[in-house]
């Protein structure tokens, strides 16, 4: 029997989203090193199992089916093989939800991760542990509805006779989710505004990194579609099955564009530059053509930014990138070092020299920053 046009869609999916992840996680390891991994480096590789085990379920359930439209009229109709096989789909449907959600979850916890390296305000930091803790109660919340809804818990694969819509149909499940996955989906998706709002920067890059770090509406708003097809279409398994895969899809693209989208930046940049070179356009140039690259993180690496004539121009010149050692953040600075201590703070006293110096808390220890590409 061969494949169904949702599970063909999900294994492409599922091979697309486990090429991003171990991208992340190799690009991370060559970045700092396996021994200065952080929450989110390990986060991304438990998504890796939690996505396999999730297209698993989803073959499975098209494979031998669930009680999902389930009545007691189909019940009596079927072979003591057929209901073998949808027990065991049912089984499967439970196990997937489950892997489902903590895949989801573990997305979020790598967006927890990341903006907790790169804010520097004491109040960004506050809102990072108020989302942990949220996202702690929602899993919790989330899991239980899935695994307490149908009680006794048998009654999940039971055929006949039929269980009641409270274990035959995942409306439950559909209700909570749009609630406890949107609103922690916001809430993390706050968390950088703050700094995005008071850092000047050209609006061109500004609305890049704002692009960067708030990838997360692309996932409110497939879970929203997910919660109304499915609801829409309650009584078909491969409609719910197929846009759980959808939703994970684009969330694993969302969490890591932030990560290696730097990344594939430069070196579209360098492809970019080769076919230039090989056109003689860059024989006046420098830099070849190329914007300039600063690499952000790796650890004992100072940084600095070529002037016009190719040097290294040192700190309290004009608009430029900061040194930079064993850190995860970089500043903005406009007319030399800073001056009153953190300048978020500086702001909130009503400094007027504040504005002077602003944080641009970008491209972390994990992404390479593109100064210039607008």
């Amino acid at each position: 029997m061969g494949m169904t046009p949702f599970q063909i869609e999900a294994w492409v999916e599922y091979a697309i989203g486990i090429t991003i992840l171990f991208s992340r996680i190799g690009y991370r390891t060559k970045l700092v090193g396996l021994k200065n991994w952080t929450g989110d480096d390990y986060f991304a590789v438990a998504a890796v199992c939690f996505l396999s085990g999730e297209t698993a379920m989803l073959q499975v359930i098209g494979q031998w089916g669930s009680i999902v439209g389930m009545t007691d009229e189909k019940a009596l109709k079927l072979s003591e093989h057929e209901k073998e096989n949808i027990v065991k789909g049912a089984k499967a449907d439970i196990a997937g939800w489950c892997l489902y959600i903590t895949l989801i979850w573990c997305l979020k916890a790598c967006m927890l991760f990341f903006y907790r390296r790169l804010t520097l305000d004491t109040f960004q930091k506050r809102l990072v542990l108020v989302a942990g803790v949220a996202w702690i109660c929602s899993y919790l919340a989330t899991i239980g509805v899935v695994l307490l809804r149908c009680l006794p818990f048998k009654r999940n694969w039971q055929i006949y006779p039929y269980p009641g819509d409270e274990c035959g149909t995942p409306n439950q499940i559909f209700l909570t989710l749009v609630i406890t996955n949107v609103t922690t989906d916001l809430l993390i998706l706050y968390i950088p505004l703050p700094l995005l709002w008071v850092v000047k920067i050209p609006l061109g890059k500004k609305i890049i990194y704002c692009l960067w770090l708030t990838t997360g509406v692309f996932v409110i708003v497939a879970s929203l579609l997910r919660c109304v097809l499915s609801i829409r279409y309650a009584n078909e398994v491969d409609v719910s099955t197929i846009w759980a895969i959808r939703e994970t899809f684009v969330g694993i693209i969302c969490v890591n564009a932030p990560i290696i989208g730097p990344w594939l930046v430069k070196k579209g940049s360098i492809w970019a530059h080769s076919i230039s070179s090989s056109r003689g356009s860059s024989k006046h140039d420098p830099n070849g053509g190329l914007p300039t690259i600063i690499t952000i993180g790796q650890r004992s690496m100072r940084l600095g930014r070529r002037n016009k004539n190719g040097k290294k121009g040192e700190g309290g010149g004009a608009t430029g990138w900061t040194t930079i050692n064993d850190s995860d953040e970089c500043v903005l600075e406009h007319g030399g070092e800073g001056r009153g201590g953190h300048p978020l703070k500086s702001l909130a006293r009503g400094d007027k020299n504040a504005d002077k110096t602003v944080v641009a808390s970008m491209a972390t220890s994990s992404t390479t920053a593109v100064n210039d590409m607008v």
